[in-house]
């Protein structure tokens, strides 16, 4: 089997590290993936080609065309030189609709689509497979004609484990000390990202008179505003009790040296599979800590909450106290966290599950499906038409 993968993007970020982990686990498999994005997607410093370079997965930038059908040809080159069986895109954006009108057009080839976004748009095509991975979009979804399938973000359990990489290097390179470290690993970006880091710079007024560090691993177009509001803290501080470690290809040094993990969705269930304790961040100042009463409620989310709440950083303060000061009930959670991840996030078992998918797809390949999908396409046609028009108009 060969599979053409469209990526949302080439910069670091969860749903891309994630296709890059299902393309290598899939080669031991016997199954070739090709997995293309578009150049412009790119940031200046480590990017996902890095990841995959050190995978051994073969990630081919390309400029993609601004026109609909031009982008439509050129996936449908791709995947006609490759010989793909199947198409695979990630994320609800850039590849869908070019992979509709080019490699999938009339039923040719089956795709699938994976949205580990927190919504599913009423947008997106619906006769084809839709791979989600949070259990209320699963129930949100059942009733698609192509169906849905549950797959959690994956984990490499193997190389994302306590031990598995030295933290003493990181803590000593970036002159963090011994103290209490809190660790973030995450894009810095407006959407999603912005609001829950800025709760935990504020939480460090509070956080640094017992000793506590803030690490933030990561770039994105928030930076800016997210190492002023650090500066301003640590002014208030008197001291570089939260610290911008910049991007980082490699993250697992951090998660490793980490004594508590702080984050939402992929990095979340990374800090899990590393045996640390968790406090679960919402993009809207939600926190809760992993912990059994609250992991299948957290799971069921991605390890995510939409949820406003009146005091943000009171609530992450009371999320954290339980484990500041007591590390042996961080060493226990850790433990649980580790086998929870195991049991919920593996790589190996979520691509037993995502090769299911591409067999039953392959088996259901058919031109009325596709049909099915046009009133669709048609709609978003007309309405384009019309905002053409009207600026036209203007």
């Amino acid at each position: 089997m060969r599979i053409l993968v469209h990526l949302n993007s080439l910069e670091l970020g969860g749903t891309q590290i994630n296709a890059v982990d299902f393309a290598a686990a899939l080669r031991a498999r016997g199954i070739d993936s090709l997995l293309v994005g578009d150049r412009g997607s790119r940031r200046d410093g480590p990017s996902l080609l890095d990841i995959a370079s050190a995978k051994g997965v073969c990630v081919k930038p390309y400029d993609a065309e601004p026109s609909l059908f031009a982008h439509a040809r050129q996936l449908s080159r791709f995947a006609d030189d490759f010989g793909a069986d199947l198409v695979h895109v990630y994320g609800s954006w850039g590849g869908g609709r070019p992979t509709f009108w080019g490699p999938a057009r009339w039923g040719a080839r089956p795709w699938v689509l994976t949205v580990y976004e927190m919504q599913v748009s009423f947008k997106m095509h619906r006769h084809m497979p839709l791979v989600v991975g949070t259990g209320y979009q699963f129930d949100e979804q059942s009733s698609r004609p192509g169906g849905a399938v549950l797959i959690s973000p994956p984990v490499d359990l193997a190389s994302n484990s306590p031990g598995a990489v030295d933290d003493g290097d990181f803590r000593t390179g970036h002159g963090l000390g011994n103290g209490l470290l809190l660790v973030i690993v995450s894009r810095l970006v407006s959407s999603m990202k912005s609001v829950p880091i800025g709760v935990a710079i504020d939480a460090m007024r509070t956080l640094a008179d017992r000793g506590a560090t803030l690490a933030i691993v990561g770039t994105g177009d928030n930076e800016p505003a997210v190492a002023r509001h650090a500066a301003k803290v640590n002014d208030e501080i008197g001291r570089d009790a939260v610290r911008l470690l910049g991007p980082m290809a490699d993250p697992r040094a951090a998660y490793a040296a980490a004594d508590i993990v702080l984050g939402m969705g992929g990095s979340a269930a990374r800090g899990l599979a590393f045996g640390k304790p968790l406090v679960v961040q919402g993009e809207a100042g939600f926190s809760a800590l992993f912990e059994p009463l609250s992991a299948t409620t957290l799971a069921r989310s991605s390890l995510w909450s939409p949820d406003a709440v009146p005091d943000p950083v009171g609530m992450l303060l009371n999320s954290l106290d339980p484990v500041l000061d007591d590390p042996d009930y961080r060493a226990e959670l850790g433990a649980f966290g580790r086998d929870f991840a195991t049991s919920r996030f593996g790589l190996e078992a979520m691509t037993d599950r995502l090769l299911e998918v591409y067999s039953r797809a392959l088996g259901r390949r058919s031109t009325s499906r596709w049909i099915a999908d046009l009133p669709r396409e048609g709609h978003r046609l007309v309405e384009k038409l019309q905002r053409l028009t009207q600026r036209a108009a203007l």
